[in-house]
């Protein structure tokens, strides 16, 4: 699996990709390994911070979460990654550096948009390409009617990016 490739994967194990938008995540947890590709952009030995982000939507009609995993290379050329993540779930202080205390983020939100992209093997799957800035955010519509007319709590109720 290539490294900054991000798998979707749905809660029942089966393989499932989310149309292109912005959606609302929560991270749900996270992991710490070190990068031992080959990739000539990725310094060896580089400390990886795997996010595991879950995305409610509707599925032929049933409220379903999915799974998307995230990597976050720790290394000069990513740091501008590492910020925008970071100041999307809101752990960036307003004038100071990014702080990716991975005892806080778990839980966290956000709004990130999804593309669809290809794998060299010929299948499709999401990638995230951009977390957004709270005050950057768009509002979003691809995972709106998660919670519209079905009685459940929204989790982002209070969050003006919520449509």
């Amino acid at each position: 699996m290539e490294l900054n490739i991000n798998n979707l994967t749905l809660d029942d194990n089966s393989f499932d990709v989310l149309p292109d938008g912005d959606y609302h995540f929560i991270v749900d947890s996270h992991e710490v390994n070190y990068y031992s590709g080959t990739s000539d952009k990725i310094p060896p030995n580089t400390q990886v911070v795997t996010c595991h982000l879950s995305i409610p939507y509707y599925k032929d009609g049933v409220l379903t979460t999915a799974k998307v995993r995230n990597n976050l290379n720790i290394y000069s050329k990513a740091l501008f990654a590492i910020r925008q993540f970071t100041d999307c779930i809101g752990l960036t202080p307003e004038k100071g550096k990014a702080n990716l205390d991975l005892e806080k983020m778990d839980g966290m939100s956000g709004v990130c948009a999804l593309t669809t992209i290809e794998t060299k093997k010929g299948n499709e799957m999401n990638n995230v390409t951009v977390f957004y800035a709270p005050s950057k955010a768009p509002v979003v519509t691809a995972n709106d009617d998660a919670w519209t007319n079905r009685g459940e709590e929204n989790p982002f109720s209070d969050d003006p990016t919520f449509n």
